[in-house]
């Protein structure tokens, strides 16, 4: 009865005009304002790198390195660089629970390095298994860009079992992770109350603005998801537009970590000030002496 509930997406159909030229404005857009918004992002570290190299930040780079790639042609590329954005934003809210419950040990610089590291290490294990005839790269359902093919159901490759070991451990895992330590964080908040010095309070913005990058990336990334699963298991019965605008707000979080970093940063008082020369740079720098400071 599943099977006559299907609609055949195969990689042939094509969109209506209208909602490619839809699509591929949007992705312009979203492609224009990424990237110019990421890399003032890695300016900004870089000019105040005495300041600003702070071990959540190395995992910050990490992952704004990681969105540069997004929207590379070839598939294995953006679903390396997805898992890995994903892998990064685990790390930070690791990272959070880590400062905020156990202030003493804080992330050094050296295994901020290697946290980096793992989570390259993480991401390929994600996407290298189709190399090895475990699952399929191609155009995704919508066919404006490449990806895992969600909605193929091949037993040669076992597409379907590569699918869910995505879901689990590229999705659901980090999400358990993730929430579990904010949960830890929140409780543990609560029990310092207002007994908070002028270093906690800024902890506390710094964490909030960590959650706000990682519920920015689940609100763009888990549409996509469940119409993933949706496809793949239940044949679900969908449209063009229905497909193709969770994949355009999967690939709009490109856009999100940079604007919430600069809005909750100092050192983006506005974006003109990164790039003024009136020679006033010794003077910033001594204003801020903080691992990351807050409005």
């Amino acid at each position: 009865m599943i099977r006559n509930m299907s609609l055949n997406l195969s990689v042939e159909e094509q969109s209506p005009a209208g909602i490619y030229i839809f699509a591929a404005i949007a992705l312009g857009f979203i492609g224009f304002f990424g990237f110019s918004l990421n890399l003032l992002v890695i300016i900004t570290v870089v000019k105040n790198a005495n300041v600003l190299w702070t071990p959540n930040n190395v995992v910050l780079v990490n992952m704004v390195v990681s969105i540069f790639y997004l929207y590379n042609e070839y598939a294995w590329f953006m679903t390396t660089m997805g898992f890995a954005s994903i892998g990064n934003l685990t790390v930070m809210a690791m990272e959070r629970f880590l400062l905020v419950t156990c202030p003493m040990k804080t992330l050094s610089i050296r295994h901020a390095y290697i946290l980096a590291i793992l989570v390259w290490m993480y991401a390929l294990s994600l996407s290298l298994p189709p190399f090895f005839n475990w699952g399929i790269y191609g155009p995704e359902a919508g066919n404006i860009s490449c990806s895992v093919s969600w909605e193929i159901h091949d037993p040669d490759t076992h597409n379907d079992t590569y699918i869910g070991f995505l879901f689990i451990v590229g999705f659901f895992l980090p999400v358990t992770i993730i929430v579990s330590s904010y949960y830890g964080i929140i409780k543990t908040l609560r029990k310092i109350g207002k007994r908070v010095g002028g270093r906690n309070r800024r902890e506390k913005k710094v964490t909030k603005m960590v959650y706000l990058m990682i519920l920015a990336f689940l609100i763009a990334w888990s549409p996509y998801a469940v119409l993933a699963l949706a496809t793949q298991y239940f044949y679900v019965q969908t449209s063009h537009i229905l497909v193709v605008l969770p994949a355009l707000l999967a690939k709009s979080s490109i856009c999100y970590n940079p604007i919430i970093y600069a809005s909750m940063t100092a050192q983006f008082p506005t974006w003109k000030k990164i790039f003024s020369i009136n020679g006033n740079n010794a003077k910033s720098k001594q204003q801020h002496g903080s691992e990351l400071q807050t409005k």
